[in-house]
């Protein structure tokens, strides 16, 4: 594959948004890793992540599935269609193993997708992860509740567990992140973990190779470590046949990424004393997912 070949997709041209970041020196041939991001819906984080990985020798796709040209503006029915277009793109390219790699609604979407692509997706690594397919929401002047399923897979709806409510509790929401001085849904996601709706439990027993959780004790935007532990308990009932690895961190807060983001200290285990703690366990986990990628 040369380097100076158009490593740039569209929706419109190729049927999803993505780049392509390729090493100097490939370090894990016939492998890729596909990233995105969270939430925040940002490609620029799953560029900055893609380089990442890129500096170690690892191809790299950062994919938008959200805010971009030709995508959805909001987190409801979104097109799990994206991702496997791109993943046969790289299949076609001559990459042998496709894993995926997400953090927060990315990582819930990395595990989605996994088990319904498993002749494509070779492996999931989800940080910060969610352990069922959530009710989609609308972010605009402030955040709505959306009718159905985040997700979408050949014009069908992903089933979801629902909030169980009509309205954003954003009155709660604000009040706890004053008294936790973070941002926290914890209250609000904490149910779906709990009590989901069974068919919506995200199959993970279904993912065609290894899965990687990676969580902080600390992560109060939601119940990640809860979530994961559900996830590998999952695993184990099913005598899931891949490696599968919970990786529990101390310290560290709900933007666990292996690098250095700003964004990350609007969490508290990332900032004041537990900064150095935080930078070395997301730090660790980048080295953790490099020996991951290395078991393929």
């Amino acid at each position: 594959m040369s380097k100076a070949e158009n490593n740039t997709y569209s929706v419109k041209t190729d049927g999803f948004h993505g780049e392509l970041f390729l090493p100097d020196e490939d370090n894990y041939p016939g492998k890729v890793l596909i990233c995105f991001s969270g939430s925040d819906g940002k490609f620029e984080l799953a560029r900055m992540l893609a380089r990442v990985f890129q500096s170690h020798g690892l191809s790299t796709m950062a994919l938008a599935y959200v805010m971009e040209e030709g995508l959805p503006k909001q987190f409801s029915h979104i097109p799990i269609d994206y991702l496997e277009a791109a993943a046969k793109r790289l299949r076609r390219m001559g990459y042998e193993k496709v894993g995926l790699w997400g953090i927060s609604k990315g990582a819930e979407l990395a595990l989605t997708a996994g088990s319904l692509l498993p002749k494509l997706i070779n492996g999931v690594v989800a940080a910060a992860p969610m352990s069922t397919v959530c009710q989609g929401f609308i972010m605009g002047k402030g955040i709505s509740i959306a009718l159905g399923s985040s997700w979408s897979f050949h014009g069908r709806e992903v089933p979801y567990t629902a909030y169980g409510r009509e309205r954003f509790p954003l009155g709660h929401v604000l009040w706890k992140s004053i008294l936790a001085r973070e941002l926290t849904m914890y209250d609000l996601y904490l149910p779906l973990v709990q009590n989901p709706n069974p068919a919506a439990v995200i199959q993970v027993e279904k993912i065609n190779g290894p899965v990687l959780l990676i969580s902080s004790k600390m992560d109060t935007m939601w119940p990640s470590e809860l979530a994961a532990k559900q996830i590998m308990k999952r695993l184990q009932e099913h005598s899931f046949p891949h490696f599968c690895q919970h990786l529990s961190y101390d310290y560290g807060g709900h933007l666990f990424v292996p690098m250095e983001l700003r964004m990350a200290k609007l969490f508290k285990g990332d900032r004041w004393k537990y900064k150095e703690q935080g930078r070395e366990a997301r730090m660790d986990s980048l080295v953790k997912t490099l020996e991951y990628v290395s078991r393929w």
